[in-house]
């Protein structure tokens, strides 16, 4: 799952998906209505790859735990973040065993879940499935190929003709030189 492009924008409700970079601003689209807009460089955002949980050992990144959410849910939903206390950190607990009650705020644990409802609902897990079957099949594709015959080695040999007595800059970056003023 890559959550590079998952953002999330102070003072803006969900999560955002980094569609370009402007000069002077991000183009967002919402995960909950698709919509795009601006967010200018002055607001704070964080990159759902950067955040990390606190755990009684080393923190876990949030994209481990959501993965791990995934897997102990079977790929369903999770706990309404809106159910009490205790049955949002039961849920956390299966798939984060280590994780700090003293540390991490029952807020953090609401906004986990809302989080995982969100990506589940954009599809951003099942995007990581296909790209693992889309690697298989890739690596089926590449497997090696007997040795070619002579004669087709010295086809490819005489399509790529060597420059000979070519010593200088290929021509494309010569013409971009003479074109700069005070050159």
């Amino acid at each position: 799952m890559d959550l590079t492009k998952i953002i999330t924008v102070a003072g803006k409700p969900g999560l955002h998906r980094v569609v370009a970079q402007g000069r002077q601003a991000l183009i967002v689209e919402s995960l909950l209505d698709n919509k795009r807009f601006p967010v200018p460089m002055s607001v704070k955002v964080s990159s759902l790859e950067e955040i990390s949980m606190f755990t009684t050992g080393d923190d876990v990144l949030l994209k481990d735990v959501l993965t791990k959410l995934y897997e102990v849910t079977g790929g369903g939903a999770a706990a309404d973040p809106k159910s009490d206390d205790g049955a949002l950190w039961a849920e956390l607990l299966k798939a984060l065993p280590t994780a700090d009650k003293d540390r991490i705020y029952a807020s953090d644990v609401r906004k986990l879940f809302t989080w995982y409802a969100q990506l589940l609902k954009a599809g951003e897990f099942a995007k990581k499935e296909d790209a693992k079957e889309e690697k298989a099949e890739v690596k089926e594709e590449a497997k090696p190929k007997k040795a070619t015959t002579k004669k087709a080695k010295a086809g490819t040999a005489a399509k790529a003709p060597k420059a000979s007595g070519a010593s200088g800059p290929p021509k494309a970056a010569a013409v971009r030189r003479g074109g700069q003023r005070g050159s």
